[in-house]
């Protein structure tokens, strides 16, 4: 029986800067994807499942790749179609739609099984890899981008676990915090003293 390492000591493992970075990803691309529905709704209405998760994929991935390229210890790989982020030796990445039950698509081509399967290392026992899915959970029925997840299966079908990712808008995210904008003064007002009586522009009281 595999033994699976729990999802805190991973969470550890990745650092905050790649679970900040993986979590900002995700509010990124949901912003982009409330950008393309404002400005064309019916592309977006008409877009199959697909071709909308495809799309999202790109964002989340541009987003993904401009917030960890020359990190150290992390090495990103775009060979279309199949990409991945690489932390270290002990864990490698995925990023995928999840659905509510936690399911993710794949096709079940010889990659993807070995990739869904958490190998045993005989050589050099406790130096597994560990796979991992991250992504973000699908409301389908309004279409929108839920929360940021991370997962570990065992077998494409098989969850061992599912947790959401550190909101990278909380202390120690990978996004300075901006100051606010300075606002405009408001307008002084002379309010007159009780039994006094103001002067008119021509002098008269």
């Amino acid at each position: 029986m595999n033994s699976y390492p729990e999802s805190r000591d991973v969470l550890s493992g990745l650092g905050e800067k790649v679970t900040h970075s993986l979590a900002r990803s995700v509010k990124l691309a949901a912003d982009d994807l409330r950008i393309y529905r404002g400005w064309n709704p019916t592309w977006v209405a008409e877009a199959s499942e697909r071709g909308l998760a495809n799309w999202i994929h790109d964002r989340l991935w541009a987003h993904l790749t401009a917030l960890l390229d020359g990190h150290p210890g992390v090495t990103l790989s775009d060979g279309e179609p199949t990409r991945e982020v690489v932390v270290g030796v002990s864990y490698r990445l995925r990023v995928k739609r999840h659905r509510e039950d936690g399911q993710v698509s794949s096709y079940a081509t010889q990659t993807a099984l070995e990739f869904f399967a958490q190998g045993v290392q005989d050589t050099f026992p406790g130096m597994e890899e560990v796979r991992l899915v991250a992504g973000y959970e699908w409301e389908a029925d309004s279409r929108e981008i839920g929360e940021a997840v991370l997962s570990l299966r065992d077998g494409q079908d098989n969850v061992v676990w599912l947790v959401p990712l550190p909101d990278a808008g909380q202390a120690g995210g990978v996004q300075p915090v901006r100051p606010a904008a300075p606002e405009p003064s408001l307008p002084s007002v002379n309010v007159p003293t009780p039994g006094k009586r103001e002067a008119t522009e021509d002098g008269s009281k």
